[in-house]
């Protein structure tokens, strides 16, 4: 994407000898090693937009492999022309033409792609991606195992952090829910504060082994408003489990005192161990989802009583630009997280990252997160991606005269690599790309 403006080139050309620290993504190994042509352009979140434009059943033939590339071709070929225009779309359309060679698909460029394709299981050649992405870090959210660490069995993707799940670790509808976490250290929660001690030991050894954030996205499940249980109402939720140990309470609203109490406890252990919290806000994966719920408006009280926790907001609260904005400015332990967005929406990334600047503080901003499973393609095009919304919208401002070209290099350096490597505490050198 381009902006008809004479700063658009110079911008874009700084972006691209910018790195990039990757602030979210769940790779857990390098992969896939793609099989089939059409499940390879429907990978990552284009699937989404395929299944939005036709039906569930349309999109499982889809990706039903012991079906014929030719036979599948006509239903793809109709649904691709009625999608490729979508940013999800944007993300396959680039990796077909840099990785495939293939400008216009047909299905003789289908057929060719079907004999080359890529292998991301690889490591070399997924790190060979990476470069070409110019992303240096990863922030990986991943579920870390406290016995493999203890052990140094653990192993992580390459050129990565981890970032702890917390949603593990306050989604409890069963004993069994609770003895999975205490048995990560060999150990029985006989009670909350066991389980809590458990937690916060399991947590420490996380961070000792090198993780720079908890996340959590429980917004999928559940809306974002907590409320503020005592103690004895969580204790009574838990000690209901134990004695109950086959019995499964519904989830959320059969164990939300007991969740929000622990979700509070988690936010104070972050902010001892000095670890920011990554909140999944706005859209989500898929299709069908109930949005209000993922507003993270909804989250306010949670900001106020938690002022020495530092929370990352991601994939900007999609739609919801104007919340967002609300919260950064007005509380100093927040932080706005372009994760996900540059994709979901280039439009409303580029004029949110204006707004952005003209309301909150530029240091503030976190520009990109591939949020991908493996997948060191797609992450190359979403890294493209963002430069370009970034060199659009900061060209626009110059224009505006609102700040100069150099102050405007700055501002993308910044939220490119300098924020969100002083956020993350990651300590990684800068250098220009090559």
């Amino acid at each position: 994407m381009r902006y008809p403006s004479k700063y658009f080139d110079r911008l874009l050309e700084f972006c691209s000898h910018t790195p990039i620290i990757d602030t979210h993504d769940h790779t857990t190994v390098c992969e896939p090693a793609y099989t089939d042509a059409i499940a390879a352009i429907m990978s990552g979140y284009f699937h989404s937009d395929i299944w939005s434009v036709s039906s569930d059943a349309q999109a499982e033939y889809l990706l039903d492999t012991s079906i014929p590339l030719d036979t599948r071709w006509p239903t793809f070929d109709r649904l691709w022309k009625r999608t490729l225009h979508t940013g999800y779309a944007q993300v396959s359309r680039r990796v077909l033409k840099h990785f495939y060679g293939i400008d216009e698909l047909s299905l003789p460029a289908l057929l060719r792609m079907q004999e080359n394709l890529l292998d991301l299981s690889d490591p070399l050649l997924f790190e060979k991606i990476l470069d070409e992405a110019g992303i240096v870090l990863r922030l990986e959210h991943m579920a870390l195992d406290a016995g493999s660490i203890q052990t140094g069995t653990q192993q992580l993707p390459p050129r990565s952090r981890p970032v702890i799940a917390l949603i593990d670790y306050h989604k409890l509808s069963s004993a069994k829910d609770i003895q999975r976490i205490a048995g990560r250290l060999g150990e029985n929660a006989a009670s909350l504060g066991d389980y809590l001690d458990i937690c916060r030991e399991i947590f420490t050894i996380h961070k000792n082994f090198g993780a720079v954030a908890m996340k959590d996205e429980c917004a999928y499940s559940r809306s974002l408003s907590f409320s503020s249980p005592t103690r004895q109402e969580a204790e009574a939720v838990f000690d209901w489990l134990i004695a109950n140990p086959e019995s499964i309470l519904p989830y959320p609203d059969g164990v939300k005192a007991l969740e929000d109490y622990l979700f509070h406890q988690f936010l104070d252990m972050a902010a001892a161990l000095d670890l920011p919290v990554q909140l999944h806000t706005g859209h989500m994966a898929g299709i069908r989802n109930e949005i209000t719920k993922a507003n993270a408006i909804l989250l306010t009280p949670v900001f106020q009583a938690h002022p020495d926790t530092r929370f990352d907001l991601f994939h900007a609260n999609w739609p919801y630009s104007g919340e967002i904005l609300f919260l950064v400015k007005n509380y100093p332990n927040v932080n706005l997280n372009f994760c996900w967005v540059n994709i979901i929406d280039p439009l409303y990334s580029q004029r949110l990252y204006m707004q952005a600047l003209s309301v909150v503080p530029h240091g503030k901003i976190h520009a990109h997160g591939s949020d991908y499973f493996g997948s060191a393609d797609r992450a190359w095009a979403h890294a493209q991606i963002t430069r370009e919304n970034i060199a659009c919208a900061l060209s626009e401002m110059v224009e505006r005269e609102y700040l100069d070209i150099r102050a405007a290099e700055q501002v993308a350096e910044d939220w490119l690599f300098h924020n969100p490597n002083r956020f993350y505490r990651t300590g990684v050198p800068f250098r220009q790309l090559a």
